[in-house]
């Protein structure tokens, strides 16, 4: 028996209806320069709202995230408030040198975070590394887990045979399993529909999906053409770059935003209600940094969700 709870409704209420993401509080994900990302007084109020105002359980960010100022800005306001029962989520194995979970660095890269952040609730290794097998890696989260460390580990950017086969190797080894899933899914990223999700659902996983607005395509910023501007996340995220000169993809991005406007709803509201909604997502990460986006949050909790909405959606972005 893991630390997250088994059923889809039970995790909800564990993990919340959505996490916040922090990427954004000392920069953007990896990216820094001039006027980028939040201050840290913009973020500790970023937090304070979200947690007084918002329900939010998860504070997730990772320790490569704005060159580790994420990580400290969030310990610097855990300092300041240390008797909340908000779960820390950080992450780990994303270098400039490529992917790396080799034991001995996640060992010390933890130490550093609980040392930055306080503590560390959930751990989750940021990427599969090629050049080191799950046997070497998750003994080192399992052991973890199993002297106090934290409480659960995850796994991020994974595909289905990376999952299956770490989660067998924990297995074989009698060691404590992985229990959440943060990849990206989406509206417009839906790859984890085939092979990924159906191991979360067998294995009753945790799944807490990252871009959940595509950098802005399924927000209604871009339907007409316009470009990213400088210090906006979808001009420095390259995962959706493809997408801006695909007319297919953005006929159909359209067509999304004249559904939602349909529904009374922002482009974002509905494409988060969706996420809401999905019978096997815990709760997508969100990292609002404008009462506009707040308000998407709160369209997607009080949308009302029909199977006819879902299968339009469904119709739409198959």
């Amino acid at each position: 028996m893991g630390w997250i709870a088994t059923t889809p409704e039970e995790r909800r209420r564990q993990l919340g209806s959505f996490l916040l993401g922090t990427g954004g509080i000392g920069g953007i994900a990896a990216a820094t320069g001039p006027g980028i990302g939040l201050s840290q007084e913009e973020g500790h109020k970023l937090i304070d709202r979200a947690l007084d105002k918002e329900g939010i359980k998860v504070l997730d960010t990772a320790d490569m995230y704005a060159a580790g100022a994420s990580e400290r800005i969030v310990g610097t306001w855990n300092a300041a408030h240390p008797d909340t029962d908000v779960l820390i989520q950080t992450k780990t194995g994303v270098t400039a040198e490529g992917p790396n979970l080799a034991p001995d660095r996640v060992r010390r890269q933890l130490a550093h975070s609980v040392a930055v952040l306080g503590r560390v609730d959930l751990y989750i290794a940021h990427q599969v590394d090629p050049n080191t097998p799950w046997a070497e890696s998750l003994p080192v989260f399992s052991h973890a887990v199993e002297s106090g460390v934290i409480r659960a580990y995850g796994l991020s950017n994974v595909d289905g045979a990376a999952l299956s086969s770490a989660l067998d190797s924990a297995d074989r080894l009698k060691l404590v399993r992985p229990e959440l899933i943060q990849n990206q899914y989406s509206l417009l990223a839906r790859s984890d529909d085939q092979d990924v999700l159906p191991i979360v659902r067998n294995e009753g996983l945790a799944y807490t999906p990252f871009s959940p607005l595509a950098t802005g395509l399924l927000a209604g910023r871009y339907s007409n053409g316009e470009k990213p501007t400088h210090g906006s996340r979808a001009s420095i995220a390259s995962r959706h770059a493809h997408y801006f000169d695909d007319e297919q993809v953005m006929v159909k991005i359209r067509a999304f935003d004249r559904l939602a406007a349909e529904h009374d709803v922002t482009s974002a509201g509905l494409a988060l209600a969706w996420l809401v909604n999905h019978p096997l997502v815990t709760a997508p990460i969100v990292g609002p940094s404008k009462e506009s986006h707040w308000t998407a949050v709160h369209e997607a909790q009080k949308l009302p969700w029909t199977s006819q909405l879902a299968d339009r959606l469904d119709s739409l972005f198959s």
